[in-house]
Parts: structure tokens; sequence; C-alpha cells
């Protein structure tokens, strides 16, 4: 007999079975992932013949997801031939692979996975061929360090190292400090370009903000390859702002936090006034904008300023909101977006900003050009998901948050002659003569075995 906890976990299972069908029938035909994609390219690979009798190479990879096995599968079957290189000491059933030993472990699985797949479609195999020279390295401290760091009976290098160097840092600022040394001795002193430079992390978050000062401090020109959380652009929260004064019925916040975006046309030291006007006679809701405050004010100059003040604030937004109860679907509320943000100049007023901080701050600038762009996009595809479907402020902005906060602004690319800084697992630095690894810490890079 079944005891209560497996009853319990069954109807459990039951429950996410049936939400998940309907999960489905919900986005059925409407909307797709990134992962529908690669399964609709397989099952359409068979209809072309862009890929017949092909020869193709397929490098730098040390798994597959299931999606992409499925790709080469049905490429296997139209190709000619399809070469897959990947680091391995030796191809062996995976059987016979420890996985808490074998560094090569994921690899292993990926090319006995690959193998499997030809075997089964009745495809040859050709013989492996191994590459035991070591084409990638320059000098012999690298090969060396390959061979022996995960050695169980490791060889001593007996030579002096001129290659590689260790620094120990006390903290992760005196670490930048150093490498920043070490960049300006090599470009004043050995005839380094930037470009030829590059530094890789584990942690980049950690790290990013640190570089950008220190390296501003020695005038090292640096690319940071990383991208940058959309949700918190001043655009994005401007219109985010706008969307919270409905959804939270004009509340005292909302419209405060609307107004110092500084997009209103209104001086900042009166947004301030203002906001002291308020929390002293608790304005909130219909107070907004029902009519002309005169509370406790005896100076009429104050009260008319105070108001000219509000009046700029409401009055576009009460025109917002007019525009979007006509019809309160996605649609017209994008539409109503886009058509405020215009009649604001929004657009405008981001590029006299990017220009205000030209000298300043190069980085924010180009941040600031590309935003406008990228959230006519993302408008466009909340359109093209949600279409006529009637939603209300909250849930449309909680979709706007949703999709800011999975998109990223990508950095514009590297200059001719800058150090670049990236993260090891997604940068690739080939082209570099030399490399700073940072932040090389026990159990945090190289990453522990759990």
């Amino acid at each position: 007999m079944e005891n209560t906890e497996d009853k319990f976990l069954k109807m459990k299972l039951n429950d996410i079975d049936e939400i998940y069908k309907e999960y489905e029938v919900k986005i059925d035909e409407k909307f797709l992932d990134e992962n529908d994609t690669l399964t609709i390219l397989a099952e359409n690979i068979k209809s072309t013949e862009m890929f017949n009798n092909s020869v193709i190479l397929i490098d730098e990879f040390a798994g597959f997801t299931p999606q992409e096995y499925k790709i080469i599968e049905e490429l296997m079957k139209i190709s000619r031939e399809i070469n897959v290189t990947m680091s391995l000491d030796n191809i062996e059933k995976i059987d016979n692979v420890s996985k808490e030993n074998d560094i090569f472990y994921s690899n292993k699985i990926a090319i006995n996975k690959l193998i499997e797949i030809a075997k089964n479609n009745n495809i040859e195999i050709e013989e492996p061929v191994y590459l035991n020279k070591k084409y990638r390295f320059k000098n012999q401290e690298l090969m060396h360090l390959e061979e022996n760091i995960y050695a169980n009976i490791y060889k001593k290098y007996e030579k002096e190292s001129k290659n590689i160097k260790i620094f120990l840092a006390a903290n992760p600022y005196s670490e930048i400090e150093h490498v920043a040394n070490e960049i300006v001795e090599k470009v004043r002193e050995n005839g380094y370009r930037y470009k030829e430079i590059g530094i890789i992390t584990k942690n980049l978050e950690t790290y990013s903000s640190l570089i950008k000062a220190i390296f501003s401090k020695y005038e090292i020109p640096v690319y940071i390859d990383e991208k940058k959380d959309l949700s918190q652009n001043i655009l994005i929260k401007y219109i985010i702002s706008v969307l919270e004064v409905f959804s939270k019925n004009w509340s005292y916040d909302s419209v405060i936090s609307y107004a110092k975006t500084l997009f209103c046309d209104v001086e900042e030291k009166d947004i301030y006034l203002l906001e002291n006007y308020c929390k002293k006679w608790g304005i909130k809701y219909s107070k907004w904008y029902k009519e002309d405050w005169k509370f406790g004010e005896n100076n009429k100059e104050n009260l008319e300023k105070l108001n000219q003040t509000r009046k700029k604030i409401v009055e576009p937004l009460l025109k917002f909101r007019e525009t979007c109860m006509k019809d309160q679907s996605a649609r017209n509320i994008t539409k109503a977006i886009y058509e405020f943000l215009i009649n604001e100049n929004i657009d405008k007023k981001l590029k006299i900003k990017a220009k205000e901080l030209e000298k300043e701050n190069e980085e924010i600038e180009e941040e600031y050009k590309a935003s406008f762009n990228t959230v006519v996009k993302i408008l466009d595809e909340i359109v093209k998901v949600f279409g006529d479907e009637k939603i209300t402020f909250d849930t449309y902005s909680a979709f706007l948050k949703i999709s800011f906060s999975e998109n990223g602004l990508g950095k514009i690319p590297a200059g001719l002659d800058q150090v670049t800084v990236g993260d090891v697992d997604r940068s690739r630095s080939h082209k570099v003569k030399v490399i700073f690894i940072i932040g090389v810490n026990d159990r945090k890079f190289p990453k522990c075995k759990q």
C-alpha cells in the first residue's frame, strides 16, 4: 500500500502536470523561446539543400544541449562529413570514466553521445586524429603547466620562469593596482600595444567598477566585455515610473519617483520644493489632479509656482491615461507609451543627456544612445506576443520589468587600442600577447569540485 508521503507526492506531481498542460496550451503557436528555435531548425534542416554534401567543422564546444544534438544528427544525414574537435586525453567508453577524477568527463560524455548518434544512423566514423603536438602554446612554461597542473605525479619546472608570474595581493584594490602598473610598464618600456593585453576573471561583477576607477587614474584605455542590466537604465526607470503612477493610483511615492527621472521639463530644485509640500500636506491619489492646491500656504506666489510644477508633471500623464482607457489592450497601451515618449521628446532629451556626458563618461553616453532603440524593439515584441489582449497597468508593468531584466545593453565593440577585460567562461583572447588572470582564489577559481 502507498504511504501518506507517496500519495501526497503523487498528488503534487499530478497538479504540476495539469499546470504544465495549461501552460503549453496558453503558449502554443504564440510564444517561442531560444530552445524552440533550435527545435524548429532541426525539424527543417532536411527540407533545405543548403547543407547537402557540405563539410562542417565544430570547434570549441565541451558539450551540447538535446536540441543541438538533434541538429548535429540531422546534419550528419545530409553532409559529406562533420569534423568535431574537443579537448580530450583519449576516447573511451563513458562507463570507464570517473566523474570526480577525470577533468575531461563532460567532454567525453559529449563525444560518446556523438558516436552513439552516428552509429544509430549507420554513419561511418573515421579514426580519431590525436593532435599530440601542442600548437597553442608559445613557450615552455605554458606547455609544462598544461602537462602537470592536473597530474597525480607532477614534475617541477627546473628552469627560470620568464613567462608566468604570480602576484599575491592583500585585496582586490592592490591586485588591480599591480595589474595597472604592469600594463603601464609593458606599454612604455617594452613596446606593447594595449590591444595586445587581456584580463580574464571568474568574477567580472566584483572587479568591473574597480578596474574602471584604477585604469582611469593610470590613463589606460579599457574595454570591459559585459552586458549591463537594462532595468537599471534611466529610460527604463522612466517608463516603469509612468505605469506605476496608474497601477499605484497616483500614490505620493509613484508620482515623485516619476518626477525625479528629470524628463518632465521641471527643474530639480522645483521638484524638491514640490516634494516637501506634498509630504507636509499628504498629497496623494486624486489630490494630484482634481484641483489647484491651496493647502496652508499664505504666499500666493509660492502656491502659483507649486501648481505650475504640478501641472507640468500631471497633465501629460492625464493625456496618457485617457488614451489608454479608450482600449486597455496590450497593443493600445504600447502605442500610447510610444506616443508619450515621442510627445515628451524623450529621444531628443536622451541625446542631450548623452552629449552632456560625452567627456565625463563615454560608457554611459553610449548606453543612453542605444537605450531608446532597444526599448522600441521590446515594445514591438510585446505587441507581437500579446496583441489585443486586455491587460491592466500593473500586469503590463510587470511584463515590462521582466522583459527589461532579461535584456541587456550590449557594449560597444572594443576600440582599436584598448585592454580587453572579460569573463573566463565567455570571453576569447586568442590574439593577445599578455594575459592577466585576476581573482584566482581557492575554491572560486579554479572552481573546487563539489
